[in-house]
């Protein structure tokens, strides 16, 4: 499938619900309302939606939130997923909600990766930033991960309390485990603004005598950086100091139905009319998503999208 732009998309990340028992203020508003159960998607729509997303060319599928994890099914409906001719099907979680026996589960079924959204290692920051202090249930769950043989990242988000001591703890994470450690820079979203800590961050990689690395782990926009002596690798997404625009291979399905094109902007189509009819399904998808815009507007404006509604 490639967009007016001649971009290859196909990559989708799909929204399995708003919901989510943190409350991290980079990504849901700070009122608690929720999309009704009623308007959501079924997991059977979606699949159907999937299925004709394949057809166009878009096999590689991430699962987000929300926090996927809270929504009852979720690993069944991974299950019939995977089922489909599929690249690859991953899940992003912040691991809170996960036990050893969902993880045996998804490895049985085949997951290709899970990334856990992990901001800080220090417990009280932990809590601030989550509203709950669960960060050793969610380091439990992701070494387990890891030692069964889950591809595993972890995503942490460059805020404005970034330091060189919070770089050296992430660090920790890969240091004698398989895991990869990407930093994520903070977006002007509708609850957050940007910052320039990501300055910060390539002062530490050189300070670390880290070493840029040609590799590419998964689908997104991530670069790497291996430090000599420790397992994992370091990745770094720029969204605004480093934009991928021109190589963007992604759309996202909101959990109400709604195809986004693009994080920033506000482009997309309401898929819910067309879901009974696969032929027109698969159209409109093809047409919409031809249209995908040429680039965000972050670096100048914030945009009105709200994380916890989109998928990430």
């Amino acid at each position: 499938m490639k967009d007016q732009y001649n971009r290859n998309i196909n990559y989708m990340r799909i929204s399995l619900t708003d919901r989510c028992n943190y409350t991290c203020f980079y990504c849901r508003k700070d009122y608690n309302e929720h999309f009704k159960h009623e308007d959501i998607l079924s997991y059977e729509e979606i699949l159907n939606i999937c299925k004709c997303a394949i057809q166009l060319g878009i096999t590689n599928f991430k699962i987000t939130g929300g926090e996927p994890c809270i929504r009852k099914g979720y690993i069944d409906f991974i299950s019939q997923l995977k089922q489909l001719p599929v690249t690859s099907v991953t899940l992003t979680t912040n691991g809170s909600l996960l036990n050893h026996f969902d993880l045996d589960r998804l490895k049985e079924i085949g997951i290709d990766g899970i990334n856990f959204s992990i901001d800080t290692l220090n417990e009280i920051e932990y809590e601030q930033i989550c509203g709950q202090n669960k960060l050793a249930l969610v380091l439990d769950n992701l070494y387990y991960a890891s030692k069964i043989g889950i591809p595993c990242k972890v995503n942490c988000v460059v805020d404005e309390k970034f330091n060189e001591d919070k770089f050296k703890m992430m660090l920790s994470l890969i240091k004698e485990e398989n895991i990869h450690l990407r930093f994520i820079e903070m977006m002007p979203m509708k609850y957050a603004d940007a910052n320039k800590k990501m300055e910060l961050c390539y002062e530490l990689l050189r300070k670390y005598e880290a070493e840029q690395v040609d590799i590419h782990l998964g689908n997104g926009p991530a670069h790497y950086y291996k430090i000599k002596g420790y397992q994992g690798y370091i990745g770094i997404i720029e969204a605004i100091h480093g934009k991928f625009c021109c190589s963007c291979n992604r759309v996202r399905l909101t959990s109400l139905g709604f195809l986004k094109l693009c994080l920033f902007h506000r482009d997309g189509l309401d898929l819910k009319p067309y879901l009974k009819d696969e032929k027109t399904l698969l159209e409109k998808m093809s047409e919409i998503i031809y249209l995908k815009p040429q680039a965000h507007n972050f670096e100048n404006e914030h945009s009105t999208t709200i994380m916890n509604e989109v998928g990430g």
